[in-house]
């Protein structure tokens, strides 16, 4: 596999940071058995529709080597779970990771309070299936 350079952006305290990487694309198997993992919000939101909001979760930990993919059934009347993240910048598979937020986009106007379920998180075991070739820094 062709390894390529790419930049990864990140939000940090002061603004936007692009780190260079070198990366090859991964090959992996899907396990056949999953979990589901559920969004909570942690907070209480007024959202007004259209809007596209943070809002801070319950914190899910996701242990390596796990793959999380966003149900496409929302369960929330007001708002659809977008994506996921874990406020400390790119969150690689290969490590452990703590989801803290959730991104969300409202459908109608109304309150979102603390304990409101907000999404489902499918949550897969996968293999690599070659041997994976971890990102590798480049300094400028």
């Amino acid at each position: 596999m062709e390894s390529q350079t790419i930049q990864i952006v990140s939000l940090t305290e002061q603004g936007l940071e692009r780190s260079k990487v070198e990366v090859s694309p991964y090959e992996f198997t899907i396990a056949t058995r999953a979990k589901w993992e559920i969004v909570v919000a942690d907070e209480d939101m007024t959202i007004a529709k259209g809007a596209f909001e943070k809002i801070r979760i319950k914190e899910i930990t996701l242990q390596h080597d796990l793959l999380a993919l966003l149900c496409a059934f929302s369960p929330h009347a007001l708002v659809s779970v977008v994506r996921v993240g874990s406020g400390d910048g790119v969150a690689p598979v290969e490590v452990d990771r703590c989801i803290k937020s959730a991104y969300i986009l409202a459908q109608d106007t109304g309150e979102i309070k603390e304990g409101d379920l907000l999404g489902v998180l499918n949550v897969l075991p996968i293999m690599f299936t070659r041997e994976a070739k971890k990102p590798i820094a480049i300094k400028d």
